[in-house]
């Protein structure tokens, strides 16, 4: 007999409050583990770390990418119906199929480190490749207890486990690889070192999940310690004789498998990206040390950077989703609520990613300049990079949120088409741009501009056919695109006035210090406005009715 309690869950706006600061504290962890990183490896170095790194990404995404969200929309779909036993028999047997999954990526990665290194271009990245592959495992073992937390709409311990995997990597990565430049070391075993720090930070935040659990369930039945009767409920089944598995499993891989293909596909193609980038590079004349070089340039400087709104964003979409399947199981009385929450996700989204488009796109050199003072070369060929990278930020932006709209209305396999359209012509793009006079490297960001653009068209396409009710309309739209994009502009006007009354247009830590500044309050003012404003305005479709 199930107990129906009346536990208050967090709200969608403090969970993504909670996710977002600590995916910007992952973030700038990020940014400061890769600058004394680039002075210890150089380009080349970092052209085999991230090499790797990408390659990890890949099996990363298809180990967890769908099972986590599954796991959370089933869990909050479970409780919502006051069914707190079923939601933990979901977790025993996810946890299970993680572990499984985890140590078949892990066995994978290291065995075929040599064959993955040499199909995409850098051979000496394979010890990297093989530092990381126990991460793979450990990171499905997190990724079952995030997942368990967020379907319970708790995301603190997901993100106190987030910064402790960030805080090994920087502390933890840069002692490893500074002991091997100290053994005198090759570069390619410097780089696999720095790597080993992320494995340690995630066998850490296992622990602390672990942990964490163990004490937020006191008093329930210990998954560690569950007993053949339990064990065979977890399938479905309560009888001994009929092992049935699939009331359990269907519903989970149900929306795991689609999930998993769409964040894949994503993933595949920055490592399909990856091999164009060296091996289009080498054809028209560079050297595969001259391509790495290049690319570690790219990824190291422009790409960091740009991903610090997306990764913002993620934390919105993984609030968003178990709130919105939440809202969703309710019918009809659940329509506000689901208005709500939808709207408030690409409110949010908005707010945070047209000023940063702009600001990354004028101020990329200053930015750069900043973070990277001690590499003016680098810094000199990775702005061009970054300031058309910074045009992709509201699409890069949308496309993580629109796409859990579509995993929490029951369309998953949606934005599975929309990331194949994009991603056809993220690689014909690249392809052509890459091998062309004139284009070489720049030919990356662009296709990456077009390829999100593509997802985003055809998800907000998918949401208004099945879906209409969570997409704002056109009044309600107009705040959240007008206020932010106003400030933008009014934060690159001052900033341009301020360095002019200063002295002129060379770039200092002062000029950017005080970029920063004029955007950040210009930014927080626009986003109070926008705030404030979408208040006042009715959630619903029809003035004053709940459609």
């Amino acid at each position: 007999m199930e107990l129906h309690t009346t536990v208050k869950r967090p709200s969608f706006l403090s969970g993504a409050g909670i996710l977002t600061l600590s995916a910007l504290t992952v973030k700038v962890i990020g940014l400061f583990y890769r600058i004394p990183l680039l002075h210890l490896l150089g380009t080349e170095g970092m052209g085999y770390f991230n090499t790797a790194y990408e390659l990890y990404a890949l099996f990363c995404v298809i180990s967890t990418a769908g099972l986590p969200v599954a796991m959370s929309v089933l869990i909050a779909t479970l409780e919502a119906e006051g069914k707190k036993r079923d939601a933990g028999r979901v977790f025993r047997v996810s946890l299970a199929l993680f572990a499984g999954v985890g140590c078949v990526g892990t066995l994978l990665l290291w065995g075929l480190s040599a064959p993955f290194a040499t199909l995409l271009g850098s051979p000496l990245s394979a010890a990297c490749m093989r530092a990381i592959s126990p991460t793979v495992f450990f990171i499905c073992l997190s990724s079952a207890f995030r997942g368990y937390f967020q379907g319970r709409r708790s995301m603190l311990p997901t993100a106190i486990s987030q910064v402790m995997e960030a805080a090994g990597k920087l502390f933890l990565g840069l002692a490893f690889a500074g002991i091997a430049l100290s053994r005198g070391e090759a570069l390619p075993v410097i780089a696999a070192y720095a790597v080993m720090g992320l494995t340690v930070g995630t066998a850490l935040s296992v622990v602390y999940l672990y942990g964490h659990k163990k004490l937020s369930d006191r008093g329930e039945i210990d998954f560690l310690a569950s007993r053949r009767d339990a064990d065979l409920q977890a399938w479905g089944s309560s009888d001994p004789s009929i092992p049935a598995k699939v009331p359990v499993l269907r519903p989970l891989l149900a929306t795991a498998i689609p999930v998993t293909l769409s964040a894949g596909l994503m993933s595949f193609t920055k490592c399909i990206d990856l091999a164009l980038i060296l091996r289009r590079l080498q054809a028209v004349g560079y050297t595969a040390t001259e391509a790495t070089a290049l690319y570690g340039c790219y990824s190291t400087l422009a790409v960091p950077v740009f991903n610090i709104l997306p990764s913002l964003t993620t934390s919105v979409a993984l609030s968003a989703t178990p709130a919105l399947s939440a809202a969703l199981k309710k019918g009809g009385e659940g329509v506000p609520e689901l208005q709500k929450t939808a709207f408030s996700a690409l409110r949010i989204t908005l707010i945070l990613a047209m000023p940063a488009a702009l600001g990354i796109s004028v101020f990329a050199e200053d930015i750069l300049t900043l973070l990277f003072r001690g590499q003016p070369e680098a810094v000199a060929q990775a702005t061009p990079w970054l300031s058309c990278l910074g045009l992709s930020v509201p699409a890069a932006c949308l496309t993580t949120v629109t796409g859990a709209m579509l995993q929490a209305a029951g369309k998953a396999q949606k934005p599975i088409i929309s990331m194949l359209l994009g991603v056809g012509a993220k690689i014909i793009t690249a392809y052509i741009l890459l091998g062309r006079d004139g284009w070489g490297m720049a030919g990356a960001p662009v296709s990456s501009l077009l390829c999100d653009t593509v997802i985003v068209v055809c998800n907000l396409i998918f949401i208004a056919r099945y879906a209409p009710a969570m997409l704002p309309t056109l009044r309600q739209s107009m705040p959240i695109v007008a206020i932010p994009s106003g400030m933008a502009v009014g934060a690159v006007a001052l900033t341009k006035l301020l360095r002019s009354l200063s002295g002129g247009q060379i770039v200092t830590p002062l000029h950017t210090v005080a970029t920063v500044a004029c955007v950040a309050c210009l930014y927080g003012a626009g986003m109070l406005i926008a705030l404030l404003l979408g208040k006042r305005l009715p959630m619903n479709k029809k003035e004053g009715t709940t459609s």
